[in-house]
């Protein structure tokens, strides 16, 4: 007994047989459009950053398409820092639209360590290299290319450092002093210290409490925070008052922590901000 093929399964081996780019053709099939759109920030802090670049993907064709992975790899200064692919099922509509997001968390320290050039930097440079693979019906998968380029901020602990004591006022009933620090924001954005706690000596004798209003330090800012602070005079020997008239050097200690703020919606975790400081100082030089 003959059999014959049916004429449509005919027609597609031929189709098939004078490859993709002839069935492309005469079926009117097109590779949607993929096109990066933004980057956001989910989360920042001084150890990591968790973004989510954003992708829209158009479908011109007359059938709805199913995006079913993605591939990428980052370089970070030119350096292959990582590489991976996801599943993810997403059917767009015949001449519609959809939207994926591919999530990627960076460790800083991993970034230092694998990137020598990162650490001596304010920021770092990015290529995210993208294929979306599509499945268009008839056609198959499309593996589409979109490539992402940008920079980073390279976070850093601020710093606070000691300046200098001086004497406003010197009498029976006890001294008025200003304490000046420096604190310096490296960072590409503002920064707040807040729940400050400091205690400071001066040739061993502890100055009485001090109370430190919250501080507001703009992006790159070296920001001079004169600090007022008061102690009697009662049972201390000449050898302080001395110091205080700035007839001898003395050694000092400042020291207490606070909670440090990044000016970012994306920075939620409150850091601590220890410093310690040291040193000999002679009022008036």
């Amino acid at each position: 007994m003959n059999k014959t093929l049916p004429l449509a399964a005919v027609l597609l081996f031929l189709l098939f047989a004078a490859g993709c780019s002839t069935v492309q053709r005469i079926m009117g099939y097109q590779e949607p459009d993929v096109r990066y759109t933004d980057m956001s920030v989910e989360r920042i802090s001084l150890e990591k950053i968790d973004l989510k670049f954003h992708f829209e993907i158009d479908n011109p064709n007359r059938v709805g398409v199913t995006l079913e992975e993605y591939a990428y790899s980052l370089l970070i200064n030119e350096y292959d820092f990582l590489s991976g692919s996801h599943r993810e099922q997403l059917e767009i509509a015949s001449r519609g639209s959809g939207t994926v997001a591919l999530p990627l968390s960076l460790s800083y320290r991993e970034v230092y360590q694998s990137v020598s050039s990162v650490a001596r930097a304010d920021s770092f440079s990015y290529r995210l290299n993208t294929e979306v693979g599509v499945n268009i019906p008839v056609y198959g998968k499309a593996m589409i290319p979109v490539t992402v380029e940008g920079s980073l901020p390279r976070l850093r602990m601020p710093e606070v450092g000691f300046v200098g004591f001086d004497v406003n006022s010197l009498s029976f009933s006890g001294v008025d002093m200003t304490l000046t620090l420096n604190i310096s924001n490296p960072n590409p954005m503002g920064m707040k210290l807040s729940d400050l706690n400091l205690a400071a000596s001066i040739g061993g004798h502890d100055l009485g409490g001090i109370d430190v209003a919250d501080i507001a330090v703009s992006s790159g800012e070296n920001l001079t925070v004169p600090v007022r602070l008061s102690m009697g005079l009662s049972g201390i020997g000449g050898t302080l008052i001395d110091m205080l008239r700035g007839n001898r050097d003395f050694s000092y200690e400042v020291k207490g922590d606070g909670l440090f703020e990044l000016d970012h919606p994306a920075f939620r975790n409150l850091e601590r901000l220890p410093f310690h400081l040291t040193g000999d100082y002679r009022i008036g030089n």
